[in-house]
């Protein structure tokens, strides 16, 4: 099977792949103006709770080599900062990832 490899802007990422807020921690990060946050982290209630989701919606946040952020779609365990929960599923065959720009 043929792997189709995606990369996102930020834009497009929000508006294809709306996520779920981290309803298990008020102070979760990555949230949307005064809105709560997304962000799931790496252990405990909040990981169970991501290995308890579709893998097809299941996004990490992670610490790039060069000095920015990036989301792929998929459960990842290398440099992980946390994980995201989207609504919408990626497509089968699939793999997007998002730049999250830090450096100049």
């Amino acid at each position: 099977m043929t792997t189709t490899f995606i990369e996102l802007t930020e834009d497009e990422f929000d508006k294809q792949f709306p996520l779920l807020t981290n309803h298990l921690n008020p102070n979760a990060s990555c949230a949307f103006g005064d809105g709560p946050g997304c962000l799931f982290e790496t252990y405990g209630d909040e990981l169970a709770f991501v290995r308890a989701q579709a893998p097809h919606a299941v996004w990490t946040f992670i610490d790039g080599d060069d000095g920015d952020c990036y989301v792929v779609s998929g459960y990842h365990f290398v440099n992980r900062i946390g994980y995201l929960i989207s609504t919408v599923p990626v497509p089968e065959g699939t793999d997007i990832e998002v730049r999250i720009a830090l450096s100049s």
